[in-house]
């Protein structure tokens, strides 16, 4: 059976992905302490062949520009393109071996669209889109799709901040389209649908769970 690689499987979406699919998962976290991204990755070494991968970490790092330090952006970057490279580098070869897969990568709709106090965190995942895209376009001959989720906001634990109080909540809700914060489950349909990219000619794309955040006024 095909197996797909988790990359911070403990992660809520990561969560939720496990729950409504019926693929073979192979996970790795830090709160799982089975995963050290600042290593060698010598933990998947012997993973064997993959058809997918998806890459969790993140940040919600918001400020004002004027408190925000280079090591703020340098963070950021770290963990939401560097701890991807370096996952990719270390199971490409796993990937290559399937004839066939699928990765994906996790962004945010402020990547896309101008949010005040983003200015660290869309750096990192304007980044993390582009690398996608050139990904895409290197790997096709070899039958490896790249693709991005991006969601707006949606009730997590990391997302506990921005939505605190009732006050919040209802104000996130106003701003959106749809009137709606995601869930967990709802980024993870788009992402399950996503590690079939491979099977369905899809590749290069930045598919938008945001009820209409990117597109809508």
């Amino acid at each position: 059976m095909s197996k797909t690689l988790l990359i911070g499987s403990s992660s809520a979406i990561a969560n939720s992905l496990q729950e409504i699919s019926n693929r073979d998962f192979i996970c790795f976290s830090r709160s799982d302490n089975n995963l050290d991204l600042g290593g060698d990755l010598s933990e998947l070494d012997d993973i064997g062949k993959i058809t997918g991968l998806v890459y969790f970490p993140g940040t919600i790092n918001l400020k004002p520009f004027s408190m925000l330090k280079e090591d703020d952006f340098l963070n950021d970057f770290k963990i939401n393109v560097l701890g991807a490279v370096k996952v990719l580098k270390k199971v490409v070869n796993n990937l290559k071996e399937a004839d066939g897969a699928s990765v994906v990568f996790i962004s945010t709709v402020a990547a896309n669209v101008g949010l005040p106090f983003h200015a660290s965190v869309s750096a990192a995942k304007s980044g993390l889109e582009g690398m996608c895209k050139s990904l895409a376009s290197e790997y096709a001959s070899s039958k490896i799709c790249f693709n991005v989720v991006a969601p707006s906001l949606t009730d997590t634990p990391m997302a506990k901040n921005l939505l605190r109080t009732e006050r919040l909540v209802e104000a996130s809700k106003e701003r959106n389209p749809m009137k709606q914060i995601g869930s967990p489950e709802q980024v993870a349909k788009s992402i399950d649908f996503l590690l079939d990219a491979h099977k369905n000619w899809i590749t290069g794309q930045v598919i938008s769970a945001d009820g209409g955040m990117i597109n809508l006024k």
